[in-house]
């Protein structure tokens, strides 16, 4: 019951007293006359002023209503009272109080101050003495005590009954007392039943954590749900952690959220009054499944720790079932769906709970990547952080395969990375990693989704496995013509007066510049053109003429390297600018084809080095492009590996690598690269459809072939007849060629 309700009852039952009172105890009984004076002012403002209408407080015009009030039930008695005497002192003190509070309330609600306006020193000296004087008890118990001396005062027995009344119901109030004992009585807690009692609070972390001291010595499994009583606040649901320590008993750390309705129901809401407990609660599978709270308990992992920033997550790690680097972990940021993090690392840490109790526990690092737009099939970022001790969840896992156009996708989730293969192309691509870890196969299937978008690629192999792994692609025939023609030109060579005529440089040069435009041209259905750099025995002239001789040198790959990357920028140029990608060039094994300056192995690898960086860095806008493949970071030209603005990072250990790598993807994600599987990198980039560096797992081939060649099948060019290809053998040895290339 209200105490509203408790005051309105208790007002009927001390009517009822009063009248009775007056009707027993006053010789004129309930007559209205000067005996029933204190019966009528008790009942119109000593009760209802008190009890309904200022219970609590009493304003400046609750005080003149009283002062009023009483003032107009004193002044009937003035006829019954004569003049100059003891009665008529008292009565005319009575009246005067009375008016005087009336007025004075009166001129305070005339000259109050507007409203933000600080009122003056003497108006709040004046409010609060009305206040104090003009209250119910005060101004009554006046009027009251006047009326008995005036009319009561020769029969004993009247005034002790009046007085008594006035002060039980004043100072004593028997009703509202009983009201509140028998409501103590009917809400009293229960027993508690040991059973369900898991123990007592012994701390709260805000938010959102409890540290139980358990009454028995038993184990509580993590995940348990239970019930947490807080005289302070409503039950909560409280979901088992981990131990953190014990002092008069274990110590349970518990983190808790709002309690479902179902499952309070099931909660004995008697026990809720016991403040400071935790209860165990019994949870069918039914009623699991329809509680959206208990769903993932099975999938919790942590909570948030601190240090924890907007762009990283720090959590302390309470489960590690399936916790690993490059998992994905879920948390709510605000009112944002839940946003994904990838576990990058990992540290054991301590803290003291209570005097020398330590608790130890495992603290991982997740990088965030945003949450997951099904439209877009890709991470949206979110600003923000979850807050403090909030619950951390592992992803489910995940069997399936990504959808095709993912180059992978995180490790047990149905998550994928997609990658726009144009851009791989325009803004430049390269795969770093140790031997072993599968570069070339990412190399292949990127090579793959170029061709399928009609992008040529020209690969400049070292190690002879391209042309095998991309023979659905390949006209045999054909190459072997090409190939031919192209050795063909690079035979002999003559020395000449002037040194960059000698040798057979120039006329392989002319013959690439041929071979290069024919592949380019539209309507060769050729796609892919497998070159290995080091089978090329061509001469350049290395000294001056003298006795109609000079020294000869062979090239080496890299400037073979240069002549083809010299080619591809030059037959772009005459094509056009544009924003899409028209063609390739794939550096395998680029430490040796277009190495660093203090790594080459010949002093012409310098120049030609610079060759090929300067039509890299120049052929963005006409189409091309390059995918660099090494496993020596720091031996290959930064030049272009600072031009490639999407990164495959995958499995490397040498301190020059990391470093270089950690400007890209964060030195979090480098610092892990020495203990990554095989078929694992860190993607970041233009060409990515995530907007941070993330760890994901590649495809396999077989799969990936299995997946994309249905819908994408390989462009395999027509087979040239007999001889056709005779002809396109002798091409590029005759001295027309030239008319396809600029000067040497």
């Amino acid at each position: 019951m209200s105490e509203a309700k408790v005051r309105a009852v208790a007002l009927v039952i001390y009517v009822l007293t009063l009248l009775f009172v007056q009707a027993s105890f006053v010789d004129s009984g309930l007559t209205p006359n000067e005996n029933a004076i204190w019966l009528y002012s008790g009942i119109a403002s000593l009760l209802f002023g008190n009890r309904i209408l200022n219970p609590y407080f009493t304003p400046p015009s609750g005080a003149l209503t009283n002062g009023v009030a009483a003032l107009l039930a004193i002044v009937s008695a003035l006829p019954l009272v004569i003049a100059w005497t003891t009665d008529a002192y008292v009565l005319g003190a009575t009246i005067a109080f009375c008016a005087l509070i009336a007025l004075v309330s009166l001129l305070l609600l005339i000259f109050r101050a507007p409203l933000g306006t600080e009122p003056p020193v003497s108006w709040r000296v004046f409010e609060r003495a009305v206040i104090g004087l003009g209250s119910p008890n005060v101004i009554f118990a006046i009027l009251i005590s006047a009326a008995v001396w005036l009319f009561h005062r020769d029969k004993p027995a009247e005034v002790f009954a009046i007085l008594t009344s006035f002060l039980v119901i004043t100072l004593f109030q028997p009703i509202e007392a009983l009201a509140k004992y028998l409501m103590w009585f009917l809400d009293r807690p229960k027993p508690v039943n040991r059973a369900d009692l898991i123990g007592s609070i012994a701390a709260h972390q805000s938010p959102g954590i409890v540290l139980v001291r358990q009454a028995e010595a038993t184990t509580i499994a993590k995940g348990t749900p239970m019930v947490i009583s807080d005289q302070h606040g409503p039950p909560q649901l409280g979901v088992a952690l981990n131990y953190v320590g014990r002092d008069e008993g274990n110590l349970l750390r518990v983190l808790t959220t709002s309690l479902p309705n179902r499952l309070a129901a099931l909660h004995d809401s008697q026990a809720q009054a016991v403040g400071g407990m935790a209860f165990s609660v019994v949870v069918t599978e039914e009623d699991k499944a329809d509680i959206r709270a208990l769903q993932w308990i099975d999938r919790l992992c942590g909570i948030v720790d601190t240090e924890t920033s907007p762009d990283y997550l720090q959590f302390e790690v309470v489960n590690e079932a399936g916790l690993t680097e490059g998992s994905l972990v879920e948390a709510r940021i605000g009112d944002h769906q839940s946003v994904i993090y990838q576990v990058v690392d990992g540290a054991t840490r301590d803290e003291f709970v209570q005097q020398k109790n330590k608790y130890g526990y495992a603290r991982a690092k997740g990088r965030k990547i945003g949450t997951w737009d099904n439209d877009g099939r890709r991470f949206s970022p979110v600003p923000w952080m979850p807050r403090m001790n909030a619950p951390v969840f592992l992803l489910e896992k995940f069997d399936g395969n990504p959808d095709d156009d993912c180059v992978g996708h995180f490790p047990a989730t149905p998550y994928g990375v997609r990658l726009d293969t144009s851009a791989c192309v325009t803004h430049n691509t390269a795969i770093l990693g140790i031997l072993g870890v599968g570069k070339s196969y990412l190399a292949i299937e990127l090579v793959e989704r170029m061709i399928a978008k009609g992008i040529k690629v020209v690969c400049l192999d070292l190690t002879n496995q391209y042309e095998s792994l991309l023979e659905d692609f390949v006209d045999p025939a054909h190459e072997q013509a090409r190939r031919e023609a192209l050795l063909a030109a690079g035979r002999g060579g003559a020395p000449h007066q002037n040194k960059e005529e000698g040798g057979s440089r120039h006329q392989f040069k002319q013959a690439v510049f041929r071979k290069m435009t024919e592949f380019m041209a539209a309507d060769d259905d050729h796609f892919l053109w497998v070159i290995n750099p080091a089978q090329f025995r061509v001469t350049k002239q290395v000294s001056g003429m003298y006795n109609n001789s000079a020294d000869l040198a062979h090239l080496t790959p890299s400037e073979i390297t240069a002549i083809f990357s010299d080619a591809a920028l030059f037959v772009c140029q005459r094509m056009g600018m544009t924003d899409e990608a028209r063609l390739c060039l794939v550096y395998e094994e680029a430490h040796s084809l277009v190495p660093e300056w203090n790594s080459v192995a010949a002093e012409g690898d310098k120049m030609a080095t610079a060759t090929s960086a300067r039509a890299i860095l120049q052929g963005r806008k006409y189409g091309l492009g390059c995918l660099l493949i090494t496993q020596r970071t720091a031996n290959v030209t930064k030049t272009i590996l600072n031009q490639c603005n999407t990164i495959f990072a995958m499995r490397t250990f040498d301190d020059t690598g990391k470093d270089f790598l950690g400007n890209y993807i964060g030195s979090d994600y480098a610092s892990i690269l020495p203990s990554m599987q095989p078929r694992h990198a860190v993607v970041f980039g233009k060409a990515s459809s995530c907007e941070n560096p993330v760890l994901i797992r590649l495809n396999d081939q077989d799969t990936f072939r299995a997946r994309f060649r249905p819908e994408n099948p390989p462009k395999s060019p027509q087979p040239l007849p007999a001889a056709e290809a005779q002809e396109v053998g002798e091409a590029g040895t005759t001295d027309d060629c030239a008319e396809a290339a600029p000067e040497a």
